[in-house]
């Protein structure tokens, strides 16, 4: 058996993890500070751009469908989609905003509980990220399924 020379003796290792924030890093946290918050700011624009969109195809979808020579007549449902994602849409931007806001505070007046805040909410926004691609993956993944099966029997049916 080998032995693990990089392993630390247990009387070196301090009570308390020590995490030194430079100044390289320091710089590092105020631009993805600033470009945190550009991105939040875009996000809270679309967010109830795609809101709007939504109230409009529920408020006059049935009047502007009328006018094809065949009404759609699942506008109403639509704009639910679209409000949904719209409110799907904010939560992320929100995070961000939080993550840009406490960071900035933390550097500049070294607020160690602000930092550790502004981390907890990016952790929150690629959380959410993740389970929301996730799920994405997962719905795309039954709806291949439910296709190849459907062109399958759909062959045999009409063979």
């Amino acid at each position: 058996m080998e032995e693990n020379n990089n392993v630390v003796p247990a009387a070196n290792v301090p009570s308390e993890p020590s995490l030194v924030i430079n100044n390289e890093i320091r710089f590092f946290l105020s631009e993805i500070s600033k470009w945190s918050k550009f991105l939040a700011v875009v996000g809270f624009i679309m967010a109830a751009l795609i809101i709007l969109i939504g109230i409009a195809f529920m408020l006059f979808g049935s009047t502007i469908t009328a006018e094809l020579p065949t009404p759609f007549v699942f506008t109403g449902m639509i704009g639910v989609i679209y409000v949904a994602m719209g409110l799907l849409y904010y939560f992320p931007a929100k995070y961000l905003y939080d993550f840009s806001t406490y960071a900035r505070q933390a550097l500049s007046i070294q607020n160690q509980e602000a930092l550790v805040y502004a981390f907890a909410k990016l952790k929150s926004f690629y959380k959410f990220w993740g389970i929301l691609m996730i799920v994405v993956l997962a719905t795309y993944g039954v709806a291949i399924v439910f296709g190849v099966l459907g062109a399958v029997l759909g062959a045999m049916w009409f063979s």
